[in-house]
Formats: C-alpha cells, structure tokens, sequence
C-alpha cells in the first residue's frame, strides 16, 4: 500500500506540475514531489534580516548542513563588515531572514485550504551550505526555520502537506492605507509587530525566463526541501519601524546594539511562485 501510495504521489505531482507549468511563465518542477503549491496575487512580502546565535535556537539542520556565518558574509558585504569590525563578538552568529507576506491566491494540490480574501504568512529563514540532491533547482543558500499561518486556517492538513514547518498562530498582515503596513505575529514567548511604509512606483527586479531556488528544511522537517519557480517579483522602497517583545531569538537579535542601521526593510510585492515539496529516500521510504 505504501508503493502504490508513493506511485499516487508522483503521478499526481508530475501531472499538477505539467498543468501549472504550460499554463504559466512557471520553470517545470521535476517530478516525484508530494505535494506541489501555488501562491500569486502577492500584495506584500514585507523582510527583516537579522543576527542569531544558532545555539540559541533549537533548530537541528539536516546531516550535513551547516550555518553561514556573519564572519563569512562580510566577505562579500561591506555593510555586514562594517558592523562586525564593530561588533566582533557576533563573528560565529548566523544570518536570518523573518518575512510576512499578504497572498491573494494560495492553493495545495489544486486546492485552496483557506477562505476567500488576502492570506496572511510569515516565514523564518537563515543562512546555510549543505549538500545537493539532484533533483535541487537553481541556488541552495536558505533553509527554513519556521513558518507561520492564521489560526483561521480550516485546511490545516493541507497546509501541512506542503508545509510541514506549519504553525497556526494569531498572525496579521494588514495594509491600513495605501503604501502603509502593519504586522503583528505572536509565538510562544514571543510576540513580534510592525509598522512598514513604502513609496514609489513598484520596479521590477532583472530575472531570466526560468527562475528557480531550492530551500532545505530544519528541524522535525529536515530531509525535506522545496523547490521554486517563479517570477514577477518587483521592489519598492521601504522603511520600517520593528519590535519583539518576550524572550526569543528576535528580541534578543533585534537588541543588539546599531544592528538596525545595518539591515534595513525589504517589500516585494507582484510575484507567483510554484513549490515543489520533496523528501530524501531516508524521510519518504524509499529505498
């Protein structure tokens, strides 16, 4: 029964990636996925990146995997350079990167598993090298953390089925007039808010005909990974007011003396992406 359900699994994950493919400016997704999501009609993905100490986290990385350090990227970028000369003892400290997103359109399989109307989600990534499976697209530079929808969710078996980090939580992602943004996400411990205004005309970011990313997952999802394909992703200036208050990784992160100056707010908005969820033969069962 197992064989024949993974057999379902690829054939229903080859053909919904096929449909989406041809029907869109969607790269194809290789095939064996267990489940395949779409998200489009992106209002808002409103970023914050930041420092944490990785021990602080809980998170296990997959076999193989390890943290990119702030030591690391300031080789490449001066403004992370800058702050480490100044603040030497976040050398071994990880980047991570805390998005919220407002989704027009979000469907698993084919399906939608939440009401009609605007989509909150928040998301936790950070920095990591490790090694490729072959059916990987595109750049291997992020891994999942944690992720984070409304405790409105009726679908929440389907929202796990693509999204096995999956948390329900009191998360909001509201535009109170236009160009005007407020966040509001509250974990265990930990509640994170925001105030984000952009202006300007949107501008579209220089991207080829097939873009493609792979992300791995930590933690109880490790040996797991999406693959995505998308496009339409434009920019426009943002400045945002952020805080975090409890004991957790973002107030402590968000503390951190002139960290502010350094990592700025980041608002995308316009975009579709196609995610394939796939797993490792030693997490599906295969042989």
């Amino acid at each position: 029964m197992r064989t024949v359900a993974r057999l379902i699994g690829f054939f229903l994950g080859l053909i919904a990636a096929g449909c989406w493919a041809a029907e869109s400016r969607y790269g194809t997704l290789p095939p064996g996925a267990r489940s395949v999501s779409e998200l489009s009609d992106v209002a808002a993905e409103i970023c914050r990146d930041h420092l944490f100490d990785p021990a602080t986290t809980g998170v296990s990385l997959p076999a193989g995997y390890r943290w990119v350090t702030v030591e690391e990227s300031a080789k490449s970028d001066p403004a992370v350079a800058t702050f480490l000369r100044e603040h030497p003892q976040v050398a071994r400290y990880a980047l991570g990167s805390v998005c919220f997103l407002s989704v027009g359109r979000f469907l698993v399989d084919g399906v939608s598993p939440v009401p009609a109307g605007r989509t909150p989600m928040a998301f936790w990534w950070a920095r990591v090298e490790g090694p490729r499976d072959g059916r990987m697209r595109g750049p291997l530079e992020w891994i999942q953390l944690a992720s984070w929808y409304s405790r409105e969710v009726p679908n929440r078996a389907a929202v796990l089925a693509t999204d096995p980090t999956a948390e329900f939580v009191d998360l909001a992602v509201d535009e109170t007039k236009p160009g005007v943004w407020r966040l509001h996400l509250a974990l265990e411990g930990e509640t994170l808010e925001a105030e984000v205004s952009c202006h300007g005309e949107p501008e579209p970011r220089r991207s080829s005909a097939d873009n493609f990313m792979s992300v791995a997952m930590g933690g109880k999802a490790a040996g797991q990974f999406w693959v995505i394909t998308y496009f339409g992703h434009h920019h426009r200036p943002a400045a945002g007011t952020w805080r975090a208050t409890g004991r957790g990784v973002f107030t402590t992160a968000w503390q951190i003396p002139g960290e502010a100056g350094t990592f700025g707010t980041l608002f995308q908005s316009g975009w579709s992406a196609l995610s394939g969820l796939y797993a490792t033969p030693a997490v599906s069962g295969a042989p």
